[in-house]
């Protein structure tokens, strides 16, 4: 049987997901600013260290609206309100987001190409298959709430 002890756990770890995008966003400006400014043990990383840097920079704010989203999902779910239109109004924007990120990656794995970093360019490209396959998956789960609410819909018309 379901427990709100779960949702309340996944809400615990949305609110630490969004200490942890912040503070690995600072940490990585952080180590860029110091590689900039001559510390040796990271001196000589920074024209390769762009490409993530500004990557990562440019979809964090796409992470904390999915973030937002994702809470907001969960409220309603401890308030049982689940086969409503936000809800898939929600889903909507969550994917959105991934699409949003993808379309970052491809950018990323373009540049990466360009200054030719072998190792981004992989990397970049999972990650933007991750994130469109995240969209499309989203869009499905959409359609099916969004078929369940039309069901809902008319069983409520019917008793």
């Amino acid at each position: 049987m379901y427990s709100n002890k779960t949702t309340i756990a996944l809400k615990a770890i949305i609110k630490f997901c969004y200490f942890a995008l912040a503070l690995a966003t600072v940490f990585l400006w952080a180590v860029q600013f110091l590689g900039a400014h001559g510390v040796s043990w990271i001196y000589g990383i920074e024209n390769r260290y762009y490409t993530l840097l500004c990557s990562f920079s440019l979809v964090v704010p796409a992470g904390y609206v999915a973030l937002a989203y994702i809470d907001k999902l969960l409220s309603l779910v401890l308030r049982d309100s689940i086969f409503e239109v936000t809800t898939t109004r929600y889903l909507d924007k969550i994917s959105y987001c991934c699409v949003y990120a993808g379309i970052i990656g491809i950018g990323a794995i373009i540049a990466s190409f360009v200054l030719e970093i072998d190792a981004y360019v992989i990397m970049f490209f999972i990650l933007m298959l991750g994130e469109f396959f995240m969209a499309l998956l989203l869009k499905v789960i959409k359609k099916i709430f969004a078929k369940a609410i039309e069901i809902k819909d008319e069983n409520d018309l019917t008793v």
